[in-house]
């Protein structure tokens, strides 16, 4: 019996728009953001930074190191948060109904600009971003991303969860399958998906 619901962030609940990224870094002097975002799916200064383990800082001067032009930090924050675009309601009213009857986590893959931008969209279902939750979990926060067993690991022990009366939803098989080794239950969600239907074959 499904006890825990963990969601993923981006791809699950925030909409993910790789291509308007892209045309944002490019409109501010960044020629080749694509294969930087290609990195954030493997290695390189994007995961170091998903995985705190370079500042903010530290990752604007990364990207200025390729740039055509100097942009400063508010135009390359703006150009990060064109990433993450939308937040639709129905999603939120999604999380505010599965709390009524189950222990709801966020494990996410992100970082503190792309945290910035998406906490504004969760006050349209009328509460701050940590209140849909109960507990947060940031890659950058735990020093690890999925699909590294041990933030799964890490997760498990600090929330005092039972892997198999817990469900993880994730826009990636990889991550999923990382989940499935511990015994944890998964749900393969995308963005396109009616998070309150599509979920409910899985809570049974």
């Amino acid at each position: 019996m499904i006890k825990n619901i963990i969601f993923d962030l981006g791809g699950v609940l925030v909409r993910l728009d790789k291509d308007l990224c892209i045309k944002a870094f490019a409109e501010i002097g960044h020629p080749d953001f694509g294969r930087i975002i290609n990195e954030y799916f493997q290695e390189g200064f994007f995961m170091d930074y998903e995985k705190g383990l370079i500042s903010t800082e530290e990752f604007r001067d990364k990207v200025r190191e390729n740039m055509e032009t100097f942009a400063s930090d508010i135009e390359i924050d703006k150009a990060m948060a064109a990433f993450l675009p939308e937040l639709p309601l129905n999603k939120l009213k999604a999380l505010q109904n599965y709390s009524k009857n189950y222990r709801i986590f966020l494990l996410s893959n992100t970082n503190p600009i792309a945290v910035e931008t998406v906490k504004p969209m969760f006050l349209l279902g009328g509460q701050e971003m940590s209140d849909y939750f109960e507990k947060m979990y940031l890659s950058f926060e735990m020093k690890c991303a999925k699909p590294d067993p041990k933030i799964f690991s890490m997760l498990l022990e600090d929330a005092g969860i039972n892997p198999e009366e817990s469900l993880f939803v994730d826009d990636s098989i990889t991550n999923l399958e990382a989940a499935s080794e511990f015994g944890i239950k998964t749900a393969h969600i995308i963005q396109e998906n009616d998070l309150m239907n599509d979920l409910k074959p899985f809570l049974c």
